[in-house]
């Protein structure tokens, strides 16, 4: 990408000097000058001037836009005029959109994405913008709610979140600003020569008249660079495109949502367009094509080439059908809204109280419980993770949901989630919260205490999840004071658990790297030979987290260490204080080549698995390092009661209901 931005530079860098050249050489010729003993070129150092000053200034937008999008993706949304939706909202039709974003967050191991919406675009299109998952941000146009069904939505989704988890984003967001570089002179001449430059001068006309000449030079100097944009966005975003819809297929297990999407995009009028704001720069990001280009220069592969690479076939009657029923059926999203309950999700499940060595078994879905399989499911959202992320937003308490999605609630909620549930250590941990964040916090966290007790074990990470995006507008001084509060309350009974632990690394990593999103790194160039020790210290910790002696735990230990590194030469050994151990060899896995951090992960599942037992202090601490190495695995236990059908049930309302009985899950609304 980068040659081909140097190569774009200089081909606009060669045209301008050229321009300028002959321009010159045509006005002393004009006037006569030329025979007047003056020469008609310009001279060398001149030229080289233009050249270097041209080529600083497009370097120089490049790196202002870049610094501009480095606080991540909500920048792009207010860049584009995009509207922030609550994720509290009981508006129906924003609901339904919250609900399968969060789904789809949850089975992907994720926080959820801040969710915008163009409410003035009619076209079907999407984007996520950001650098990594923790300012990831999803906008869609109000064409997609209107237009689309909930299969055909969540297909989108999934494209979409296909691009955030395989980090397609950061590629992107670094795209728009080499972008702004290569257009930098056709967008200043565009803005010349309709902008106006006439007020306070004495003589408008002449000044409009240069104006204006300056402005469609540079225009037509320009069109070179932003003919070099497009083909520079075409080569990056084609061929993504592809495995994105790919992606969302396998996500979501069906083909029809996503070909449906494509389908109304190519059958209705609208298509995928976008007429409020220069979707020039964001082309390459979209769902659809934003414009009208030639196929030579588009963005996309089109729509019927998308849809018969799904495997699917493309009809003109299939197309015509839909546009026709289009003009003479109600309005998806009215008809939609009359199936939401408002409440978003179905009610809290009468859940028993689990203790921390509450024992699970892998999904017994076909491939599921291997090592293979779980390496090979990081980064993807396979249908049975759906189907748990489903089960898990039903388990946690109405009252919990909504703190998460609140900006003021979620930091007490968060620290409510460590607090102990013996009441012994509770009014000793209330106290600690009082003296960092005084009495008003203390009420807050004490709040929803009796309904956290009641959270499955699995369901605290998931709702950890729901509520840390709230954190991201937080200052930093107010930050490094929930991470002092969470630290006092950990440690106010002198001993720290594995689920103490996860919870405050989680949120310390999240933290950081939302504070600079443009600095979050996902891999490194070390090798795992290199790291051999850090990586038994880790495999040493997990094999001995499962409630077994220290013979099989050793056995466990050599069984994944030999699978990953078979002649690493170390012996077993547990250091004393792993929580210590953990925090610092956990940063320097994380500089490992992606090709490494899937033999280190399949290695760590080998221990995981070694019993075909699962522990939920082993699931916790297999997921929370697969997260601090930036390989996000979905949830893959399900409780015994789960995987029979005999476990608790939701209770539903008679709209929910409905949602089910046309095949729907109780999220499905």
């Amino acid at each position: 990408m980068l040659v081909l931005f140097l190569l774009a530079v200089a081909s606009v860098v060669a045209v301008l000097v050229a321009a300028l050249a002959l321009g010159k050489y045509a006005f002393m010729h004009y006037f006569g000058l030329a025979y007047a003993g003056y020469s008609p070129w310009p001279a060398t150092s001149t030229m080289v001037g233009i050249a270097v000053t041209a080529t600083v200034a497009m370097a120089w937008v490049s790196w202002v836009r870049m610094r501009e999008l480095g606080q991540g993706g909500a920048v792009v949304m207010e860049w584009i005029g995009a509207r922030a939706i609550d994720p509290g909202t009981i508006d129906p039709v924003h609901r339904r959109l919250i609900n399968i974003v969060q789904e789809m967050a949850i089975a992907s191991s994720i926080p959820p994405p801040d969710v915008y919406l163009l409410a003035h675009e009619d076209g079907i299109n999407a984007f996520a913008a950001g650098h990594g998952t923790t300012d990831a941000a999803i906008c869609v146009t109000y064409g997609c709610l209107e237009k689309l069904t909930r299969d055909e939505l969540q297909g989108v989704i999934a494209h979409e979140f296909s691009h955030i988890v395989h980090g397609d984003m950061r590629l992107n967001i670094r795209l728009i600003g080499l972008l702004a570089g290569v257009m930098f002179l056709a967008t200043t001449g565009r803005s010349m020569i309709y902008g106006d430059f006439s007020s306070g001068r004495k003589d408008p006309t002449f000044y409009m008249l240069g104006q204006y000449s300056i402005g469609f030079i540079l225009l037509c100097v320009g069109s070179i660079g932003h003919l070099a944009g497009r083909v520079l966005q075409a080569a990056v975003s084609r061929s993504r495109e592809f495995l994105a819809d790919a992606a969302a297929v396998q996500f979501t297990r069906q083909q029809l949502g996503l070909v449906g999407a494509l389908r109304k995009i190519q059958a209705l009028s609208a298509g995928s367009a976008l007429h409020g704001f220069d979707s020039s720069e964001v082309a390459h990001m979209l769902f659809g094509e934003g414009g009208r280009w030639s196929r030579l220069l588009a963005t996309h592969p089109t729509v019927p080439v998308r849809i018969r690479a799904l495997g699917m076939p493309y009809r003109e009657q299939d197309i015509a059908r839909i546009a026709r029923d289009w003009q003479t059926t109600v309005r998806t999203a009215d008809a939609d809204a009359r199936h939401v309950s408002l409440a978003g999700f179905a009610p809290a499940m009468a859940t028993a109280h689990e203790g921390n060595r509450a024992t699970t078994r892998v999904a017994q879905t076909p491939g599921t419980a291997t090592p293979r399989a779980l390496t090979t499911s990081i980064g993807q959202t396979i249908e049975t993770a759906i189907h748990t992320a489903n089960h898990l937003l039903q388990s946690v308490p109405r009252r919990l949901h909504d703190a998460a999605a609140n900006t003021d609630d979620a930091p007490a909620l968060i620290l409510s989630l460590a607090v102990d549930a013996d009441r012994a250590w509770r009014t000793t941990q209330l106290d600690h919260i009082e003296h960092h964040l005084g009495a008003t916090f203390r009420a807050q966290v004490d709040t929803p205490l009796d309904a956290g007790t009641r959270l499955t074990p699995k369901a605290r990470l998931p709702l950890l999840q729901l509520a840390l995006p709230r954190l991201r507008r937080m200052p930093h001084a107010q930050g490094q004071m929930l991470l002092q509060a969470l630290d006092a309350l950990i440690h106010a009974d002198g001993r720290i658990d594995l689920y103490e632990f996860c919870l405050v690394r989680l949120v310390r990593l999240y933290l950081d790297e939302a504070a600079q999103p443009a600095r979050a790194r996902i891999a490194g160039p070390a090798r795992l030979f290199d790291r051999r020790a850090d990586f038994a210290t880790l495999c040493a910790i997990l094999a001995g987290r499962g409630g077994v002696d220290g013979n099989a735990a050793r056995h466990i230990w050599q069984q994944a260490m030999d699978s990953a590194l078979p002649d690493h030469g170390l012996a077993y050994a547990v250091p004393p204080a792993w929580q210590t151990s953990l925090d610092a060899l956990l940063q320097r896995l994380d500089a490992l080549r992606p090709i490494d951090k899937e033999l280190a992960i399949e290695g760590l599942a080998i221990a995981v698995l070694a019993d075909q037992r699962v522990t939920l202090e082993e699931a916790e601490l297999l997921r929370l390092i697969c997260a601090c190495l930036h390989c996000p695995l979905p949830p893959f236990l399900a409780t015994e009661g789960d995987l029979s059908g005999h476990g608790p049930q939701a209770s539903f309302s008679a709209e929910e209901s409905d949602v089910c009985t046309h095949g729907a899950s109780p999220l499905s609304i």
